[in-house]
């Protein structure tokens, strides 16, 4: 088995309802936090931080950060007929509607737990006959 071919790909999450645990409609792609895209904007929240000094963290920029992160990770989506993002049907996929989306606390939650999931995104990558 070669190691270099074991690679990430994408998953999908399937969106459920908080309360029901039943899918809503929704599928969101998103790319591994090791993603080149992902990693990015983790250097640049970084980099922020070290310009910014010791005492300028607050909770709101936590959460803003976490945010920007989740973001970079949504490269595609997919929405059921009658779903709607506020008054956008079938929204197309942008940084602005996919703030608007994880502004909704429980979908972000549902995600970063997602995110979470390392080997989700290498359950097909590189997989060759065991070595006998």
């Amino acid at each position: 088995m070669d190691i270099l071919a074991i690679q990430p790909s994408t998953i999908t999450v399937d969106i459920k309802h908080p309360a029901t645990g039943a899918p809503i409609g929704l599928k969101v792609e998103c790319v591994s936090l090791e993603d080149d895209r992902v990693k990015q904007v983790e250097r640049s929240i970084k980099n922020r931080a070290l310009r910014g000094g010791r005492n300028t963290v607050t909770a709101e920029k936590i959460e803003d950060n976490t945010v920007e992160i989740l973001t970079a990770a949504v490269v595609g989506w997919n929405w059921a007929d009658g779903l709607t993002l506020g008054d956008l049907k079938n929204p197309p996929l942008s940084k602005i509607n996919v703030g608007k989306l994880l502004a909704a606390g429980w979908i972000a939650k549902q995600i970063d737990q997602a995110l979470g999931d390392e080997a989700a995104f290498f359950s097909n990558s590189g997989q060759s006959s065991p070595i006998t």
